[in-house]
């Protein structure tokens, strides 16, 4: 009996000491994917600052061409080296998200050398909204008082940011709503493709490609660009296709929820290096356009459908700046 006993204790407590093992590796997992995710907004937060400082020696729509030549070179060797695919989703989805999510990248990077990166990327960043409102319009899915509030939240605040007092560049704005509610278009394309197991650098490469044309609209520069400028050029490609890898694996290990407070930080930080280092003006209509803009979003966050980020995961505030 006493032999039957110690067998049983002594298999509790090795039972005990796997599930204590199992939980120290998912906290470990959990905190190596924050870390990723915090890096993944840093980057993202530079990336605009560095669109906005190389517009200095280079048009927009050269500045976001370069990015997409950048991002078509490091996905393909990628996708490549990994023998990565579509898996179920339709090749439809997959070129529709590139065509959609190019534009709207374009006219965020196009905004950002008209205003600044701050104000862009808060004004763009709108677009989980229209992710929940094409949802609904063309995708089957069900409308509700959160998308509805939301909605209005977010409208509201965009109008009081575009009205903010700054003398920012009207067309910056418009173009940055557009690039958001293109941005929506492209987000429910990723969902499908996502849940059909399509790779993430593999969607990542569909815009990237589709993009490579605007080189045929860039102006060149007219005199040649300093080395600043070349620098930041570089630098805002290559940022923006490692802070989308970063975002990839941190989302593979940390709940929706928890992740989704990193991106407003991002946020934050590009409105703060915009006006630290840029000249961005910041009004006291701005902030209150901003709290608005996030509380539409946090309410969003709250549904089932939400965006996902750029490996088919949900990250509850949807506040990726790649659509």
């Amino acid at each position: 009996m006493r032999i039957r006993q110690g067998r049983r204790s002594g298999a509790a407590c090795s039972g005990t000491a796997i599930r204590a093992s199992i939980r120290d590796v998912i906290i470990a997992a959990r905190f190596r994917g924050l870390a990723a995710l915090y890096a993944s907004a840093v980057l993202f937060a530079f990336t605009s600052l560095s669109v906005k400082l190389a517009s200095a020696g280079f048009a927009g729509t050269f500045i976001s061409a370069t990015r997409f030549a950048i991002g078509t070179i490091l996905s393909l060797a990628l996708v490549v080296a990994g023998r990565r695919g579509l898996g179920g989703a339709r090749k439809l989805d997959w070129f529709l998200r590139g065509f959609f999510g190019a534009v709207a990248m374009a006219a965020m990077y196009v905004a950002i050398a008209l205003t600044g990166p701050g104000r862009a990327t808060v004004l763009t960043n709108v677009y989980p909204v229209f992710v929940t409102l094409f949802g609904v319009a063309f995708f089957g899915e069900k409308v509700s008082g959160r998308t509805l509030s939301s909605l209005a939240l977010a409208t509201a605040g965009a109008i009081i940011v575009m009205r903010d007092g700054s003398g920012a560049n009207l067309a910056g704005d418009l173009l940055a709503l557009g690039g958001a509610v293109l941005g929506g278009v492209a987000v429910n394309y990723v969902r499908r493709a996502s849940k059909a197991g399509c790779d993430p650098f593999v969607l990542y490469l569909s815009p990237s490609l589709l993009g490579l044309p605007l080189f045929l609209f860039a102006p060149l520069p007219v005199a040649i660009p300093g080395t600043a400028s070349l620098v930041f050029l570089f630098a805002a490609g290559i940022g923006a296709f490692l802070a989308q890898a970063l975002m990839a694996t941190g989302y593979r290990t940390v709940p929706a929820g928890r992740g989704s407070i990193v991106f407003y930080a991002e946020t934050g930080l590009t409105v703060l290096l915009g006006v630290l280092l840029t000249g961005e003006r910041f009004t006291v209509r701005f902030a209150v356009g901003l709290v608005l803009i996030a509380l539409g979003l946090w309410i969003n966050s709250g549904r089932s459908g939400r965006p996902v980020a750029a490996d088919g995961r949900m990250p509850a505030g949807g506040m990726s700046q790649e659509p």
